[in-house]
């Protein structure tokens, strides 16, 4: 018999979780899992054709992220965001990310320079395509990879959770037939701050640009909510 290896199970086990957890995170990002949908575990599992464990976890750990709902009556559901929600989202996005630019001019260089204006050109490419996806997808780069930057682990990983929930309403956003600002326009400020390094113009660029995507989608999801009611 061959001697029990306790790290090959766990090798394993942790990465069906983690396909698990971004497969669900996927589906609820894109639209395919709905605000207030239920997410039955026996019928997740069947479709996935995993076991109810890694469902179970994977579950627990949207919860944490904020996109999925749990009662102890009605179990799991996707999450219904709120003007409020969209309010709180970004406003933690507004005191992370305008720090995390600060620190970012500290730090960059100029092939991240580089980099970050080839993401731009996607943005600007994709937004005249009208290829949403490609766009959202970009400027999520794009803004991660200054935050990387910054050299804070622990602030990256809290502000791509922001960035992951703010993505929810931006794709609500162009599902209900908004037009997205051109991105170039949007973004090229605050790449002139960070090849200048100047840290106070980077933070203060950024907080007013999400100030701004803020009450632009706040608009939006209110006159929405106006004309359901």
């Amino acid at each position: 018999m061959m001697p029990h290896d306790p790290k090959g199970p766990a090798l394993v086990i942790q990465t069906m979780q983690e396909a698990v957890v971004e497969h669900l995170r996927r589906l609820i990002l894109s639209g395919q899992l709905v605000p207030g949908q239920r997410l039955l575990q026996e019928e997740l599992a069947g479709e996935l054709g995993v076991s109810r464990t890694p469902i179970r976890e994977a579950l627990q750990r949207l919860a944490h992220e904020g996109l999925v709902s749990i009662s102890s009556y009605k179990g799991a559901s996707v999450t219904k965001f709120s003007g409020s929600d969209l309010v709180e989202v970004y406003s933690v996005r507004i005191a992370l990310e305008s720090y995390a630019a600060y620190l970012a001019t500290q730090y960059i260089t100029d092939q991240e320079l580089e980099r970050l204006e080839s993401l731009m050109r996607d943005m600007g490419g994709a937004f005249q395509d009208k290829d949403f996806e490609h766009l959202l997808e970009a400027h999520h780069r794009f803004h991660a990879d200054i935050y990387a930057i910054a050299g804070k682990q622990r602030l990256h990983e809290h502000i791509i959770q922001y960035l992951d929930l703010a993505s929810l309403y931006q794709r609500m956003a162009l599902s209900l037939g908004r037009g997205a600002s051109d991105p170039i326009r949007e973004h090229v400020d605050i790449l002139e701050t960070l090849r200048r390094r100047d840290a106070e113009a980077a933070a203060r660029i950024v907080r007013t640009h999400l100030e701004l995507t803020m009450a632009e989608l706040l608009g939006l999801f209110q006159a929405q909510q106006g004309a359901n009611g």
